[in-house]
Protein backbone atom coordinates (compact mmCIF):
# COMPACT_ATOMS: atom_id res chain seq x y z
CA UNK A 1 0.00 0.00 0.00
CA UNK A 2 1.22 3.49 -0.92
CA UNK A 3 2.33 5.55 1.81
CA UNK A 4 0.57 9.73 2.23
CA UNK A 5 3.02 12.53 2.31
CA UNK A 6 1.37 14.45 4.58
CA UNK A 7 0.52 18.47 5.00
CA UNK A 8 -1.27 19.44 7.59
CA UNK A 9 -2.46 23.37 8.23
CA UNK A 10 -3.94 24.22 11.45
CA UNK A 11 -3.12 27.27 13.46
CA UNK A 12 -2.97 25.48 17.31
CA UNK A 13 0.38 24.01 17.30
CA UNK A 14 -0.69 22.00 19.84
CA UNK A 15 -3.52 19.94 17.71
CA UNK A 16 -0.80 19.60 14.94
CA UNK A 17 1.58 18.42 17.46
CA UNK A 18 -0.76 15.32 18.72
CA UNK A 19 -2.16 14.52 15.34
CA UNK A 20 2.03 14.18 14.51
CA UNK A 21 2.16 11.63 17.60
CA UNK A 22 -1.10 9.83 16.56
CA UNK A 23 0.10 9.44 13.01
CA UNK A 24 3.92 8.56 13.89
CA UNK A 25 3.53 5.02 13.57
CA UNK A 26 0.77 4.56 10.72
CA UNK A 27 1.25 2.00 7.98
CA UNK A 28 -0.28 4.93 5.65
CA UNK A 29 1.95 7.81 5.79
CA UNK A 30 5.32 8.59 5.03
CA UNK A 31 5.90 11.78 6.25
CA UNK A 32 4.39 14.50 8.04
CA UNK A 33 5.43 18.58 7.19
CA UNK A 34 3.33 21.83 8.86
CA UNK A 35 2.20 24.86 8.80
CA UNK A 36 0.05 27.62 10.94
CA UNK A 37 -1.87 28.93 7.91
CA UNK A 38 -2.68 28.77 4.08
CA UNK A 39 -0.14 31.16 2.95
CA UNK A 40 2.71 29.87 5.39
CA UNK A 41 1.68 26.69 3.79
CA UNK A 42 2.44 28.18 0.17
CA UNK A 43 5.79 29.99 1.82
CA UNK A 44 7.49 27.07 3.12
CA UNK A 45 6.67 24.07 1.64
CA UNK A 46 4.86 24.74 -1.52
CA UNK A 47 7.74 23.09 -4.00
CA UNK A 48 7.23 19.64 -1.90
CA UNK A 49 5.16 16.49 -3.12
CA UNK A 50 2.42 16.67 -1.08
CA UNK A 51 -0.65 13.68 -1.29
CA UNK A 52 -2.84 14.95 1.07
CA UNK A 53 -3.47 18.30 2.71
CA UNK A 54 -5.14 18.37 6.28
CA UNK A 55 -6.86 21.50 6.40
CA UNK A 56 -8.60 23.50 9.14
CA UNK A 57 -11.27 25.53 8.15
CA UNK A 58 -10.69 28.74 10.87
CA UNK A 59 -7.42 29.84 10.78
CA UNK A 60 -6.17 33.28 10.19
CA UNK A 61 -5.96 34.56 7.02
CA UNK A 62 -7.26 32.83 4.80
CA UNK A 63 -10.02 29.95 5.87
CA UNK A 64 -9.67 26.60 5.08
CA UNK A 65 -12.44 26.66 2.70
CA UNK A 66 -11.19 29.92 0.34
CA UNK A 67 -7.56 28.45 1.02
CA UNK A 68 -8.45 25.47 -0.88
CA UNK A 69 -8.22 26.66 -4.36
CA UNK A 70 -4.92 28.48 -3.28
CA UNK A 71 -3.05 25.57 -2.37
CA UNK A 72 -4.42 23.48 -5.26
CA UNK A 73 -2.35 25.59 -7.44
CA UNK A 74 0.79 25.07 -5.55
CA UNK A 75 -0.09 21.35 -4.70
CA UNK A 76 -1.73 20.25 -7.49
CA UNK A 77 -1.60 16.48 -7.10
CA UNK A 78 -2.58 16.75 -3.50
CA UNK A 79 -6.14 15.74 -2.33
CA UNK A 80 -7.68 18.31 0.71
CA UNK A 81 -9.18 17.05 4.03
CA UNK A 82 -11.00 19.32 6.31
CA UNK A 83 -10.32 18.34 9.87
CA UNK A 84 -12.64 21.07 11.76
CA UNK A 85 -13.40 21.06 15.89
CA UNK A 86 -15.73 24.12 15.65
CA UNK A 87 -17.02 23.64 11.90
CA UNK A 88 -19.78 20.94 11.26
CA UNK A 89 -19.60 19.48 7.67
CA UNK A 90 -22.85 21.70 7.00
CA UNK A 91 -20.51 25.03 7.16
CA UNK A 92 -18.55 23.86 3.18
CA UNK A 93 -21.00 25.14 0.97
CA UNK A 94 -21.67 22.63 -1.46
CA UNK A 95 -19.93 24.03 -4.16
CA UNK A 96 -16.88 24.36 -2.13
CA UNK A 97 -17.20 20.04 -1.58
CA UNK A 98 -16.66 19.65 -4.63
CA UNK A 99 -12.83 20.20 -4.48
CA UNK A 100 -12.25 18.21 -1.11
CA UNK A 101 -11.92 14.57 -0.59
CA UNK A 102 -13.05 14.40 2.95
CA UNK A 103 -14.03 15.64 6.13
CA UNK A 104 -13.23 14.96 9.65
CA UNK A 105 -14.67 16.05 13.12
CA UNK A 106 -11.79 17.17 15.52
CA UNK A 107 -12.89 14.64 18.04
CA UNK A 108 -12.24 11.43 15.65
CA UNK A 109 -9.88 8.65 16.99
CA UNK A 110 -6.41 7.64 15.63
CA UNK A 111 -8.52 4.79 13.25
CA UNK A 112 -10.59 6.95 11.79
CA UNK A 113 -8.28 9.54 10.50
CA UNK A 114 -5.93 6.70 9.20
CA UNK A 115 -8.92 5.42 7.56
CA UNK A 116 -9.59 8.91 5.68
CA UNK A 117 -5.94 8.99 4.92
CA UNK A 118 -5.97 5.73 3.13
CA UNK A 119 -9.14 6.51 1.45
CA UNK A 120 -7.90 9.71 0.07
CA UNK A 121 -4.74 8.21 -0.84
CA UNK A 122 -6.62 5.28 -2.78
CA UNK A 123 -8.69 8.03 -4.81
CA UNK A 124 -12.01 7.70 -2.44
CA UNK A 125 -13.95 10.29 -0.61
CA UNK A 126 -14.71 9.91 3.21
CA UNK A 127 -16.69 12.60 4.80
CA UNK A 128 -17.70 11.76 8.93
CA UNK A 129 -20.09 12.98 10.54
CA UNK A 130 -21.11 12.37 14.51
CA UNK A 131 -23.71 9.79 13.32
CA UNK A 132 -22.00 8.64 10.34
CA UNK A 133 -19.06 8.27 8.09
CA UNK A 134 -16.88 5.77 5.63
CA UNK A 135 -14.90 5.73 2.58
CA UNK A 136 -16.93 6.34 -0.81
CA UNK A 137 -14.70 4.86 -4.27
CA UNK A 138 -16.71 6.92 -6.42
CA UNK A 139 -17.82 10.93 -6.03
CA UNK A 140 -20.27 12.19 -3.89
CA UNK A 141 -24.02 12.44 -4.54
CA UNK A 142 -25.77 15.42 -5.98
CA UNK A 143 -24.10 19.31 -4.48
CA UNK A 144 -21.33 17.22 -2.71
CA UNK A 145 -23.33 15.84 -0.07
CA UNK A 146 -21.87 12.90 1.02
CA UNK A 147 -24.04 9.32 0.02
CA UNK A 148 -24.89 6.87 2.74
CA UNK A 149 -22.24 4.46 3.86
CA UNK A 150 -21.56 1.34 6.23
CA UNK A 151 -19.11 2.83 9.13
CA UNK A 152 -15.62 0.84 9.87
CA UNK A 153 -15.69 0.86 13.47
CA UNK A 154 -12.59 2.31 14.88
CA UNK A 155 -9.99 -0.80 15.87
CA UNK A 156 -6.84 -0.67 17.26
CA UNK A 157 -4.21 -0.12 15.38
CA UNK A 158 -1.22 -2.82 15.76
CA UNK A 159 0.96 -0.26 17.88
CA UNK A 160 -1.58 0.24 19.87
CA UNK A 161 -2.03 -3.41 20.27
CA UNK A 162 1.65 -3.51 21.53
CA UNK A 163 1.01 -0.64 23.84
CA UNK A 164 -1.81 -2.33 25.51
CA UNK A 165 -0.18 -5.98 26.09
CA UNK A 166 2.36 -3.82 27.71
CA UNK A 167 -0.05 -2.26 30.05
CA UNK A 168 -1.59 -6.04 30.39
CA UNK A 169 1.98 -6.82 31.56
CA UNK A 170 1.50 -4.07 34.05
CA UNK A 171 4.20 -2.02 33.01
CA UNK A 172 4.32 2.04 32.93
CA UNK A 173 4.63 4.20 30.42
CA UNK A 174 8.49 4.96 30.46
CA UNK A 175 9.01 1.11 30.51
CA UNK A 176 6.62 0.65 27.70
CA UNK A 177 9.09 3.60 25.98
CA UNK A 178 11.88 1.60 26.60
CA UNK A 179 11.04 -2.07 25.31
CA UNK A 180 9.19 -0.43 21.77
CA UNK A 181 11.40 2.33 21.10
CA UNK A 182 9.22 4.72 21.63
CA UNK A 183 9.11 8.12 23.22
CA UNK A 184 7.25 8.39 26.57
CA UNK A 185 5.21 11.33 25.09
CA UNK A 186 4.01 9.35 22.02
CA UNK A 187 3.18 5.94 24.46
CA UNK A 188 1.30 8.11 26.35
CA UNK A 189 -0.87 9.50 23.45
CA UNK A 190 -1.42 5.49 22.57
CA UNK A 191 -2.39 4.69 26.11
CA UNK A 192 -5.27 7.38 25.61
CA UNK A 193 -6.19 6.65 22.77
CA UNK A 194 -6.66 2.73 24.01
CA UNK A 195 -8.73 4.17 27.07
CA UNK A 196 -10.81 5.95 24.88
CA UNK A 197 -11.58 2.78 22.21
CA UNK A 198 -12.18 0.58 24.92
CA UNK A 199 -14.80 3.43 26.56
CA UNK A 200 -12.99 3.15 30.30
CA UNK A 201 -10.94 6.05 31.87
CA UNK A 202 -8.15 4.15 33.83
CA UNK A 203 -5.30 1.38 32.95
CA UNK A 204 -6.75 -0.63 35.12
CA UNK A 205 -10.34 -0.99 33.10
CA UNK A 206 -8.33 -0.84 30.05
CA UNK A 207 -6.59 -3.82 30.70
CA UNK A 208 -10.08 -5.66 32.76
CA UNK A 209 -11.64 -4.38 29.29
CA UNK A 210 -9.50 -5.95 26.61
CA UNK A 211 -9.31 -9.30 28.65
CA UNK A 212 -12.73 -9.51 29.04
CA UNK A 213 -13.09 -9.00 24.74
CA UNK A 214 -10.17 -11.18 23.87
CA UNK A 215 -7.59 -8.89 23.10
CA UNK A 216 -5.11 -9.67 25.70
CA UNK A 217 -4.86 -12.67 27.81
CA UNK A 218 -4.89 -12.78 31.78
CA UNK A 219 -1.78 -12.70 33.53
CA UNK A 220 -1.30 -15.79 36.09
Amino acid sequence: MPRARLLLIDDHTLFRTGLKLLLADSPSVDTIIEAGSVMEAVAQHGEKPVDIVLLDIQMPGLNGIEGVKVLKRHFPVARFLIVSGTSGLDAIPAEARKDIAGFLPKSADAREIEDAIACCLAGGTHFATEGNGGCLDGLNGLNGAPQAASYAPSQLTPRQLEVLGQLNLGRSNKVIAYHLGLSENTVRVHVAAILDHLGVVSRVEAILEAQRRGLVQAQR
